[in-house]
């Protein structure tokens, strides 16, 4: 089974940034308000519920850009056994792809930046294993315009047909806070394209 070889999969990895040169001219139809693309960028972590005294962590980091109906990015990503000793153990290392759009919400605009949601299906592709479908989404709240999605900073995933999945042992992999009261373990951001000027 596919998604039993991911959760087994052991080895070293590093988060890599991903290069999506040339995205603009790749998607045919625009979105937003202006009628321009959106891009999205982020770099976060998120962790599952602890079951057992066992937590999962995933270090995930990505950008691309939306237009109406489509999606286009990916990046890198570390699934780590959080609860084990430093340096942690990783379980899965690899890189994950955009492959259609589920909802994306902008609530509002500040200066260059945009607040909102972003939800898209997924292919993980961790090194030397198969490929595993997933659902990501991406949220970015701005703080200093009091633009809030009323969901916490940073990403959820879920992963079907696994225990990190809505209602799974462990649960979807959700943004947390590492100090009571502190920002969450990452940020995003939305922005809108100015892909026709200099």
């Amino acid at each position: 089974m596919r998604r039993r070889k991911f959760l087994k999969e052991v080895g070293v990895g590093s988060i890599a940034l991903a290069s999506l040169p040339a995205l603009a001219e790749s998607l045919t139809i625009p979105t937003s308000a202006s009628g321009r693309p959106v891009g999205f960028r982020f770099v976060s972590n998120s962790r599952t519920a602890t079951v057992g005294g066992v937590r999962h962590l995933f270090i995930l980091n990505g950008d691309g850009i939306v237009t109406g109906s489509q999606v286009v990015g990916g990046g890198g990503f570390d699934h780590l056994l959080d609860t084990s000793p430093v340096p942690k153990t990783i379980l899965a290392s690899g890189t994950w792809k955009a492959k259609s759009l589920v909802n994306f919400d902008l609530i509002g605009r500040y200066g260059a930046i945009a607040a909102g949601t972003l939800k898209m299906e997924i292919h993980l592709v961790p090194n030397d294993s198969d490929v595993v479908e997933a659902t990501l989404e991406v949220v970015c709240n701005i703080g200093a315009a009091g633009l809030s999605t009323g969901e916490e900073e940073g990403f959820v995933l879920d992963i079907p047909g696994t225990p990190f999945t809505t209602g799974g042992t462990f649960g979807p992999f959700r943004p947390f806070f590492p100090v009571a009261g502190g920002p969450t373990q990452g940020l995003s951001v939305f922005n809108l394209l100015n892909d026709h000027r200099d």
